[in-house]
């Protein structure tokens, strides 16, 4: 195989050769002899082609894809074998490591969120346990005021102290104000009872004989003898009579028969009398508010939680 080499020897021959050789004598003596045509040399053969070498190129290509494609299953694997750490290695075991640590932190917030819950639940349950606990002792502390106020009332004593701590402990009280109100005037000194009220009845019936519209010497004689005038009114609206039949129903015991029957007479504004009906009054309120008050207790007793 001839090389360029070679050829670059057998050149610089020949200039050589050229150069130290003698004129021909035809050049010396002047005539024009064309020049010797150049030595033939042998044909220069191309190289062999090898088929190896032309398709390596192919070969390598084809290798490359093949291992950029199948990069994400063997570079793992080398690069643990190797201990190599690749940049995206590196970054997505950060994202992890970041993912790892939110995951923690949702589950721990879940946790609290949960243990949060369940303190809310039990702190409301509590929270209602204690509003029922405070509410039965608020009704506890208005059913002693008013068993307080109740045993006032049944007395001829003064009740205000009871009558303002009722009051001050609030609660429906409608049909109960009404009747307080009556008697509130009587705080301070007390209402008479119906024994009393029977001892001071003289005075009533003082004034419903002075109310009497008989004449004064009739009215004697009639009441030692019996006999009544025919101009007389008749004795069913005398208000002497009335004023008897009120004393008879008051020793019964039916104090509001006998204020029904003393309301037809007219006594005065300012005489005994007209005061002894108005504690009568009073006292008929303050009997009416002793049983409502025991209602009411009775009520509330009834509606209280056994366990608080």
């Amino acid at each position: 195989m001839i090389t360029d080499a070679d050829i670059e020897q057998r050149a610089a021959a020949q200039d050589a050769k050229a150069a130290g050789s003698q004129p021909e004598p035809w050049q010396s003596s002047g005539q024009a002899i064309p020049p010797a045509p150049p030595p033939d040399l042998p044909p220069l053969k191309a190289p062999a082609s090898d088929g190896r070498n032309s398709s390596l190129p192919l070969i390598l290509s084809v290798a490359a894809l093949v291992a950029t494609v199948s990069a994400p299953y063997w570079s793992p694997p080398l690069y643990r074998l190797l201990r190599l750490q690749p940049a995206g290695l590196e970054w997505q075991a950060r994202q992890e490591v970041e993912t790892g640590r939110l995951a923690r932190s949702v589950a721990e917030l879940d946790r609290k969120v949960s243990d949060l819950s369940a303190t809310l639940v039990r702190t409301t349950e509590q929270g209602m346990s204690a509003n029922a606990v405070l509410a039965n002792a608020d009704a506890r502390l208005r059913m002693v005021a008013l068993l307080q106020l109740r045993a006032t009332l049944r007395r001829p004593v003064p009740f205000d102290a009871e009558l303002k701590a009722v009051r001050a402990l609030g609660g429906k009280m409608e049909e109960l104000e009404p009747l307080l109100a009556a008697v509130e005037a009587y705080a301070a000194n007390g209402i008479p009872v119906e024994s009393q009220l029977r001892q001071d009845f003289a005075a009533v019936t003082e004034a419903a004989g002075r109310t009497d519209p008989r004449p004064t010497p009739i009215k004697w004689l009639s009441n030692v003898t019996g006999w009544t005038p025919v101009a007389v009114e008749p004795e069913a609206i005398r208000p002497v009579t009335i004023a008897e039949q009120a004393q008879a129903l008051l020793a019964e015991g039916n104090l509001p028969a006998a204020m029904a029957q003393l309301s037809a007479i007219d006594l005065g504004s300012t005489s005994p009398a007209r005061a002894w009906m108005e504690d009568a009054r009073a006292r008929i309120a303050a009997n009416q508010a002793v049983d409502r008050i025991a209602e009411m207790v009775v009520t509330a007793a009834g509606r209280m939680s056994p366990k608080s």
